[in-house]
């Protein structure tokens, strides 16, 4: 592959990075601060968790997704172009609708929007992972993962601070709108890609060859590794604490007096550059330790980075303190997102990638999504020192389902 054909492909896995992570940011953190300045109570917020269970539910869509043409589209664009484009239309579609029904302020149309926005998110990632997989060459896939995972934190600093500066300096109404049109922008991104499946043909199966093929072959093969169980039991947990307390991030910094504007330099600009020198960090300690090694640094880091938001409870508005507090929060996370998708790629046969991916991944967000649900409730009941330090015990199943992998024989 020739250098310019190389720095193209990398440059597209960034931009669809960006497209990726955008809708995340605005669901499950800028939706929470809308909510809060509707009048909505904790709880109620805390509940808004679950509408990232799409992400969590990936492993029923994916083989459909890698398997189906989309009608007309395919034709045209290639299988994974025409995938990816038409959830990217589909977001454009579902993130103005739910603007509109954030200005309404119906509590059950935002909930509606903002599954069906995770929904469609969720199967725009399933497409592109199988696609920067099929179309960067396996020597270069960490690279390829550095700079997916870079435009990700870029799209989440969009709908996340950028949103935030819209909603201070013009209004919550436009934010929405504003950012249904960046994803607009990424239907014209992912036409100048080059397709990996150009010439595909839906193959004839009946179901029970297709479910074959398609679900349990993956499935199957995943359970050829040692204590796979704990494997995923270590996925599930492995960012549960940081999850938990990540959830109502937005709202126990607004409540003890930070401005949008403070929250979107220094939290979500300020913490972005933390988070991307974790990221090369992280990626640093996978080169020169190895995986394992990395994962108990990370895991380590994330646990006791939570303890930090417990001091900045008790010390209330200080921006010097919420630099700190920010600083070691988003750089702990970025090793962590670094080592952990090296181990989940890791996990992966070339074979199945890009299901077996979508699966590893559904049960990494299980606890961002179902299992942090209840953390308004915890909040509410506890204050906000107790609820951080809550958070930091519940790193703790993690670290010994790692202890109990061991790998001692594993080659990751």
């Amino acid at each position: 592959m020739t250098k310019q054909k190389s720095a193209k492909n990398f440059s597209i896995i960034f931009f669809l990075g960006i497209a990726s992570g955008l809708p995340l940011a605005l669901i499950l953190s800028t939706l929470k601060a809308l909510l809060l300045e509707k009048g909505f109570d904790l709880k109620t917020i805390g509940f808004f968790s679950l509408v990232g269970l799409p992400y969590t539910l990936k492993i029923f869509f994916a083989p459909i997704i890698d398997s189906c043409p989309v009608p007309f589209l395919t034709k045209i664009l290639g299988q994974r172009k025409s995938w990816i484009i038409l959830n990217q239309l589909l977001l454009v579609l579902f993130i103005s609708l739910l603007g509109a029904a954030g200005i309404a302020g119906n509590i059950s149309s935002i909930a509606v929007f903002a599954i069906l926005v995770a929904f469609a998110s969720a199967s725009q990632d399933i497409v592109i992972d199988g696609y920067r997989i099929e179309l960067i060459e396996k020597e270069n896939q960490g690279l390829a993962a550095s700079f997916y995972v870079y435009g990700y934190r870029i799209g989440m600093l969009v709908s996340g601070a950028g949103a935030l500066v819209i909603a201070e300096l013009v209004s919550w109404d436009a934010v929405y709108f504003v950012m249904s049109g960046f994803m607009l922008t990424s239907i014209f991104v992912t036409m100048l890609a080059d397709e990996t499946r150009k010439n595909f043909k839906q193959k004839d199966h009946d179901f029970f060859s297709w479910f074959k093929h398609y679900v349990f072959d993956p499935l199957r093969d995943l359970t050829h590794h040692d204590k796979w169980y704990v494997i995923l039991a270590f996925i599930i947990c492995f960012k549960l604490g940081d999850a938990f307390a990540g959830s109502l991030t937005l709202p126990f910094l607004l409540e003890i007096g930070f401005s949008k504007i403070e929250i979107a330099s220094i939290v979500k600009t300020f913490g972005l550059f933390a988070t991307l020198f974790g990221v090369f960090i992280g990626g640093v300690f996978v080169k020169k330790i190895g995986i394992t090694k990395s994962l108990w640094l990370a895991a380590l880091a994330q646990m006791l980075s939570n303890l930090a938001f417990s001091y900045l409870s008790k010390i209330g508005y200080n921006q010097e303190i919420l630099y700190g507090v920010i600083f070691i929060e988003n750089f702990s996370g970025g090793i962590g997102d670094a080592v952990f998708v090296a181990y989940l790629s890791a996990l992966c046969n070339a074979n199945f990638s890009a299901t077996q991916y979508a699966v590893l991944v559904s049960f990494t967000t299980l606890a961002r999504s179902l299992l942090t649900a209840s953390a308004g409730i915890f909040a509410q009941a506890l204050g906000w020192y107790e609820f951080f330090i809550l958070s930091t015990f519940l790193a703790v199943p993690g670290l010994i389902f790692l202890g109990l992998l061991g790998f001692k024989k594993r080659k990751i």
